[in-house]
């Protein structure tokens, strides 16, 4: 059973409103909110420069970049990294988001790069957006759609933009979400604990990797 990494922020009411409503169960029981999938697609989102920077203290990355996050994206990528290969090996599909800020003229400046250790290797794909969602004004529906795939595998950043952006419309375009907990990371650690608490309540399935690990090897 996972760990609910966002226990300490409940309040003992909101602890029995999410048991006695069912939520442990079902999530948000008006519509089917979560689900696992058969043929899902890993999506990496937004591991770039300007978000990842140094491995450093954040305060200390947020004087390159300000969107910088340091130590606390560097932790995550120590689970993203082997997550990836371990999907790959799995014959997952990977692809990857790079947001393209409008304040960048050129979309191949070095500050848009994937960092190193999660970048993309050869087969998988990089969809550049504008907007939160990897939805909004991309091609990642139709790939989903060809691909026949039912479910998405979220990692990357950040928990209550990007990724809950992003997860919230592969719901409402019928997929399931899984989100591996440690391979998701987000600048206010509140922003982080609470969105995903949101995301589970609601949309996804939120689990420890191993777990999705597991999951991923019954296929």
């Amino acid at each position: 059973m996972t760990d609910r990494i966002w226990e300490d922020l409940l309040s003992e009411q909101d602890k029995q409103v999410i048991t006695k409503a069912g939520y442990d169960k079902e999530g948000a029981s008006s519509w089917e909110s979560r689900g696992m999938g058969e043929n899902p697609m890993v999506l990496v989102i937004d591991m770039q420069r300007l978000i990842v920077g140094e491995n450093v203290p954040i305060l200390d990355a947020v004087e390159e970049y300000r969107t910088a996050m340091g130590d606390i994206a560097w932790n995550a990528i120590e689970y993203i990294d082997p997550f990836l290969d371990f999907a790959r090996e799995e014959g997952l599909p990977v692809t990857y988001t790079r947001v393209v800020p409008s304040s960048y003229d050129d979309p191949d400046h070095p500050d848009l790069d994937i960092v190193d250790p999660v970048a993309p290797e050869d087969g998988d794909t990089v969809v550049d957006k504008s907007y939160a969602s990897a939805f909004y004004g991309t091609d990642l529906l139709s790939r989903l759609v060809r691909g026949d795939h039912d479910s998405v595998i979220i990692v990357g950043n950040s928990t209550s933009g990007c990724v809950r952006a992003t997860a919230v419309d592969a719901k409402q375009n019928g997929f399931s979400v899984i989100l591996p907990q440690e391979c998701i990371f987000d600048r206010i650690e509140a922003s982080h604990k609470i969105g995903l608490l949101d995301l589970w309540m609601k949309y996804a399935e939120v689990l420890e990797t191993e777990e999705v690990q597991s999951w991923v090897e019954t296929l």
